[in-house]
């Protein structure tokens, strides 16, 4: 079973280096692919987001990242979901306004028809104000 839930945290680790670097890129399609259907999208600021806004906040402009940076990066597989906890170092530009972020974030994957999709993220900030 530790070498099934090894595999498994490998993919997702994968799964969420190609996730950020399509956040970093703009590629919609690419996160189009990772983001299950049920999304929440939880942002540090409070605000929620479904798949298709979140998906068209992205193509609209209204999030444009510009660096990110994990750390402490740690991974639970049991059976089909995956639990990814991490520190963000965030630089990202909201309405074309540049906000600096300091997080910490839970990321939710579940496997669903034999893909691996994100279902859930939720992030808030850790009291640091980042530079």
């Amino acid at each position: 079973m530790a070498a099934v839930n090894t595999i498994k945290s490998e993919e997702i680790a994968a799964l969420e280096d190609t996730r950020y670097s399509a956040m970093l890129t703009g590629d919609v399609a690419t996160l189009d692919r990772l983001l299950h259907a049920e999304l929440i999208y939880m942002h540090s600021s409070g605000v929620a987001d479904s798949k298709v806004s979140y998906l068209s906040g992205l193509s609209d402009g209204v999030w444009a990242y510009q660096h990110i940076e994990r750390a402490d990066q740690r991974i639970v597989v049991q059976g089909d979901t995956g639990l990814v906890f991490n520190r963000l170092a965030i630089k990202v530009k909201v309405h074309g306004v540049l906000k600096g972020l300091d997080n910490r974030a839970l990321a939710v994957w579940i496997r669903d028809h034999d893909q691996w999709r994100l279902v859930g993220l939720q992030s808030g900030p850790t009291g640091t104000a980042a530079t």
